[in-house]
């Protein structure tokens, strides 16, 4: 990109933030008199020269939350009459399809040239697929991304996405996935939020000892997870299996480059901890779980973007539920876990315009430019009740009441230091689809038939996932 055009469009993002704190934007009659080769000039300074308008697209997540948030960013930032190389700025909101996925949806936009020039809702697998189809930016050397990420003090965070040393993707939200423990059988148990294998075990243990206390308070099963059974749910795997690889092995990816990455024995420790639970597994779907009169399970993987819901419900956190770290094998092992992330791209596409381009670059700089950051921030985790990606969540004091008020998002921002975003490999899905068939389905099948603390044999359905995740995903 051309320095003059990154200069002009950051001066007019300069330019928005004093607008959008008090200043006039420019309205339809100074467009008109500029069409007419006449020169206004709003409160803030910038100049509307020519009256020409560039429209920009501007895809949101497919649900109305975000697709309302989006628009409302929208409106402020044409209200503010920003301009790039002398022409305004006019940037159009629009939910992405959902059917079959969002992921499929952006793949025919790009097919049939209806691609926009921005989207968010991308996560790091699926922006390996893209960058590998060369259909969005590498932005790594920008001085308006340099600036983004400074501005929401993300150096750490953006480490995970890195693809080949480039980035391609700003990254949003970040949901950092914990397990969900419910309070009031922990104090039936008489056991403290486990963390470690041996509080694990300690769990199982009280569970079989207090097993008719427990069902007088409803709680029938340990561990609710109906995903461990459902091959066609591949992404599940982050939630589990992942997570709990991860924080029992040191960290560690899936893949790196071209390389299964995974270790035998780690795969079979994961697998048989979960095998430990046995027919205390609990794999029928109920709806809801948590904000349930009486939740029949011990532990869940946790919903963040459940916690306002379960405050509408009436559950108080601390008292009906709290989130605890990740299993770790001993005491002092950090708690790995996944962190549910997704951010914004720019769209590569003969029917993109550079004006369009530009454009859509400008928008993102000014709704996360110095001035504005942290309040696009705060009103995304107003409205969409999940924790932006940021590094001053507790420390920012525009953040202070939010979190203050919402002990839940409290305990949460302490695990995002440790979260880990999906795998990033281009046939993601394959890999993770072939794991869940070859080993997660047909282990967790047998597991059930066992007692708790009995778990079978892992290492034939990880020989045998380990080589179906290689020919599925080419890896070597």
């Amino acid at each position: 990109m051309k320095k003059r055009v990154i200069s002009m469009f950051m001066a007019a993002v300069l330019c928005a933030g004093l607008c959008a704190c008090g200043g006039t934007a420019q309205n339809s009659e100074g467009a008109a008199e500029s069409s007419q080769g006449q020169e206004s000039t709003d409160d803030a300074g910038s100049k509307s020269s020519s009256g020409e308008v560039v429209e920009v697209d501007f895809w949101s997540a497919p649900n109305v939350d975000q697709f309302n948030f989006w628009t409302g960013k929208a409106d402020q930032f044409n209200q503010a009459g920003i301009e790039v190389d002398g022409k305004k700025i006019e940037v159009k909101v629009q939910q992405m399809p959902e059917s079959p996925s969002s992921e499929a949806g952006i793949q025919n936009a790009i097919a049939t040239g209806t691609v926009p020039a921005a989207s968010e809702n991308i996560n790091v697998g699926f922006s390996a697929v893209l960058a590998d189809s060369e259909a969005i930016y590498d932005i790594q050397d920008e001085e308006w991304y340099k600036e983004i990420v400074k501005n929401r003090e993300i150096e750490s965070a953006v480490a995970g996405w890195e693809l080949g040393g480039k980035q391609y993707v700003i990254p949003e939200y970040i949901n950092p996935m914990s397990l969900e423990w419910n309070v009031k059988a922990l104090e039936v148990m008489g056991i403290d939020v486990p963390e470690t294998m041996d509080d694990f075990r300690e769990m199982l243990t009280a569970f079989t000892e207090h097993k008719a206390e427990l069902a007088e308070i409803g709680v029938t099963h340990t561990f609710y997870r109906p995903a461990l059974l459902r091959s066609d749910q591949w992404w599940e795997r982050w939630y589990d299996f992942q997570m709990f690889y991860q924080s029992l092995n040191g960290g560690g990816k899936w893949v790196d480059g071209n390389q299964l990455t995974f270790t035998q024995e780690g795969m079979e420790k994961t697998l048989e901890m979960i095998g430990m639970l046995g027919n205390t597994l609990m794999v029928d779907e109920i709806e809801p779980l948590w904000s349930a009169d009486e939740v029949p399970v011990v532990f869940s993987i946790s919903a963040p973007w459940e916690i306002q819901a379960l405050t509408e419900a009436g559950k108080v956190y601390g008292q009906d539920y709290v989130y605890g770290p990740c299993i770790v094998e001993k005491a002092g092992d950090t708690p790995y876990s996944f962190g549910d992330s997704k951010g914004i791209v720019f769209y590569k596409h003969s029917s993109i315009s550079e004006e369009e381009h530009n454009g859509a670059i400008a928008f993102v700089s000014w709704a996360y430019s110095e001035e504005n950051s942290a309040q696009t921030d705060l009103e995304f985790l107003e409205t969409m009740n999940m924790l932006p990606v940021r590094g001053d969540l507790q420390t920012n004091e525009a953040f202070a009441s939010k979190m203050t008020d919402n002990p839940a998002y409290v305990d949460l921002a302490k695990y995002i230091p440790n979260t880990l975003p999906a795998m990033a490999h281009a046939k993601m899905t394959e890999i993770q689809e072939a794991f869940t068939e070859a080993a997660m389905v047909p282990y967790i099948q047998e597991a059930m038939e066992c007692e708790p603390m009995n778990a079978p044999d892992a290492s034939a359905y990880v020989e045998a996932s380990i080589q179906a995740m290689k020919d599925a995903g080419s890896l070597e």
